[in-house]
């Protein structure tokens, strides 16, 4: 079952990772970023579940709260128009 549930989140990692790869604007960049940040942080969360490794959700929370904050400052500076 553990890897199953690491094959399903990956699998749902590649849209948001080809956006990121792809998209023409910075916006969809930025949305797709957003999206695999999201996923990152699922699947630390599920391996501290079934392996019982309570850090790793410490480390999820952590990347998640980074990954909100990289997605704001980058929305700021693409709403202002700088590069």
């Amino acid at each position: 079952m553990r890897i199953a549930l690491e094959v399903a989140v990956a699998a749902a990692a590649l849209p948001p990772l080809f956006v990121l790869w792809r998209g023409p604007t910075l916006w969809d960049r930025l949305c797709g970023a957003a999206a695999l940040n999201v996923r990152v942080a699922v699947l630390l969360a599920c391996e501290a579940a079934l392996s019982g490794h309570g850090l790793l959700l410490d480390v999820a929370l952590a990347y998640a709260v980074l990954g909100f904050l990289g997605t704001v400052l980058v929305a700021r500076f693409g709403e202002r128009g700088e590069r």
